[in-house]
């Protein structure tokens, strides 16, 4: 029988998972749930050492004999500090050495309760690794046990390999548990794959990657590719039966990709069974679509991958399974080049998503933030570099086409209007390119000061729309708020002309459609004695109906050709 206690539950399972077979206890009333619970369980070889500290080094030892991780349990309280000396010395010899420290409830730190000291991070200088797991009450909360162990315990011979701690509040030690489960939860291990340890040909991923039927590849915000690059990845997007979902930003694009955020943002979980992935990949950065939402909302079995050179655990789905350790380039280069027999690839599940991306129409919009971006789309010259503000301005600019030689930036990273500006700025003085940035009022006027120095050359064009506060807020429910304009969108009827002209700009500015289409090629054109400001006037809450009045539109149009 195995503890009623989810955590404990949790932990064991996937000490199962990674092979964690000896275990050196020392006694106490705090760990009991676990010692209770793995003591009688025949996987386990247990070890009972009374003073922590020759635990510590007995563990160390065992270690050094079996060649496999060993970990070692203790009550909490001062108990656990005794394991300081074997973790320093298993990190110096990098040996696999799991502290596993019982603790209090953290509600009770620092509330005069016996046997409690602050065991967060207690080893962090020493170990690879350092967690405290969460009391688990819910669904969300075992996810993020789960994780953390993962993230532990990978670490065991990550890039050399050491100790790791893992940190486990407990309510109720001796006096108040149960041993009423006769299984543990069925886990499967998130497992990582190090390409500088990998076989040159792994023939089990490599057909576990061909009999997927529906391979969603999520590329998110990167640097523009070489042709020679483009090669490698083609190469990939023809052999397996994947989409590849793109946006301005990913400043990528081949045979197989789709810009899949107006489609996100349009449908929803009940209706879009025939677009769902059985693998979500993801490569790159960050990225803007609500795509992340819709894959978190659905109730759909698909299991996810993430690529990054870090080899983190990177779980936004709560179905991560494996972790590639490599460049993106690399992740494609191995998989693309495989000699596996091609025995399903086919493009049916990129011709389900081709299929709903072109019924929506296009967009003839009414004089609106939304109108500026498409005609700017249209008229921005190639090989230009592009920035985009956070917020309205990035997500707008994904539901139109930009010339496949520019450059697109934003702060996704940690969606932000902190510092647009500057970065434009800063990009613009090494470059000898047209540098353009479309930027709402709110991010404009926070990161004024970006404009107040020697460097703004004559490459730099700022197309600022202000349409008098924050438009994003009147996309959903807050838009109902009546003081919304007071503390929410900040509401204001400031306009950047005066400034922008003290500091030796060209200034322009447009409040209809006539005077935007007159001035915009005027505004995009190379030849300029010095930077341009274009400031357009629209109203943010007329600009919110426009756009919203279009995702209908487009909704509406699946449904009547029974895409949906």
């Amino acid at each position: 029988m195995y503890s009623d206690n989810k955590t404990i539950q949790i932990l064991i399972s996937l000490l199962k998972e990674f092979g964690v077979r000896h275990l050196v206890l020392s006694p106490g009333t705090r760990n009991v749930p676990f010692v209770h619970s793995v003591e009688k369980d025949k996987f386990f070889k247990c070890y009972s050492i009374v003073d922590e500290r020759s635990a510590g080094y007995f563990a160390l030892g065992l270690a050094l004999e079996v060649g496999e991780p060993v970990l070692m349990s203790c009550t909490s309280g001062t108990a656990s500090t005794n394991y300081t000396s074997a973790m320093w010395e298993a990190s110096r010899q990098k040996l696999p050495l799991i502290a596993l420290t019982s603790d209090r409830n953290p509600y009770y730190r620092n509330q005069l309760e016996d046997q409690m000291i602050d065991q967060n991070g207690m080893y962090r200088s020493a170990s690879r690794k350092s967690v405290t797991l969460p009391i688990v009450d819910n669904e969300k909360d075992e996810w993020y046990c789960y994780r953390l162990i993962n993230e532990a315990l990978l670490e065991l011979d990550h890039h050399g390999g050491g100790p790791v701690h893992i940190n486990i509040p407990i309510e109720w030690g001796l006096f108040a548990q149960n041993f009423n489960a006769q299984n543990l939860p069925a886990l499967e291990s998130i497992k990582r794959y190090d390409f500088r340890n990998l076989q040159e040909d792994n023939i089990a991923l490599t057909n576990e990657l061909r009999n997927r039927k529906r391979i969603l590849v999520i590329y998110g915000q990167g640097r523009s590719v070489s042709d020679d690059q483009k090669i490698i990845i083609e190469r990939f997007a023809k052999k397996y039966n994947c989409v590849f979902a793109v946006e301005t930003i990913s400043n990528f694009t081949c045979s197989k990709a789709v810009n899949t955020s107006l489609a996100a943002r349009i449908l929803n979980k009940g209706n879009i069974e025939f677009l769902l992935p059985d693998l979500v990949i993801s490569v790159e950065g960050d990225y803007v679509s609500t795509m992340k939402g819709l894959l978190k909302g659905c109730n759909c079995s698909f299991e996810h991958w993430v690529v990054n050179k870090d080899g983190f655990v990177v779980d936004q789905f709560k179905k991560l399974r494996k972790v590639f350790e490599c460049s993106t380039l690399e992740f494609f280069r191995f998989f693309g080049k495989s000699k596996v027999v091609e025995k399903n690839s086919n493009n049916e599940y990129y011709n389900h998503w081709m299929r709903v991306v072109s019924e929506f129409p296009r967009p003839v919009f009414a004089f609106s933030s939304n109108y500026l971006m498409q005609k700017f789309a249209e008229q921005i010259p190639g090989n230009s570099i592009l920035h985009l503000g956070n917020g309205v301005a990035v997500h707008i600019a994904q539901y139109f086409k930009f010339d496949d030689t520019i450059t697109s930036y934003c702060h996704t990273g940690t969606t932000t209007i902190d510092g647009t500006l500057s970065s434009f700025v800063g990009q613009a003085a090494v470059s000898k390119k047209m540098c353009f940035i479309f930027i709402g009022d709110l991010s404009f006027f926070y990161d004024m000061n970006a404009l107040w120095n020697r460097y703004v050359g004559r490459n730099v064009r700022i197309l600022l729309y202000n349409n008098e506060g924050g438009e994003t807020f009147h996309w959903n429910a807050a838009k109902e708020i009546k003081t919304l304009g007071l503390h929410t969108s900040a509401d204001h009827c400031t306009t950047a002309k005066g400034w922008i002209e003290s500091l030796g700009f060209r200034y322009l500015s447009a409040h209809n459609k006539k005077e935007f289409d007159l001035l915009l090629p005027e505004f995009v054109k190379e030849n300029s004695d010095g930077p341009i400001l274009f400031e357009v006037f629209t109203k943010k809450d007329i600009d919110a109906k426009i756009l919203l009045d279009y995702y209908d539109e487009c909704r509406n149009s699946l449904i009547k050709n029974n895409i949906i």
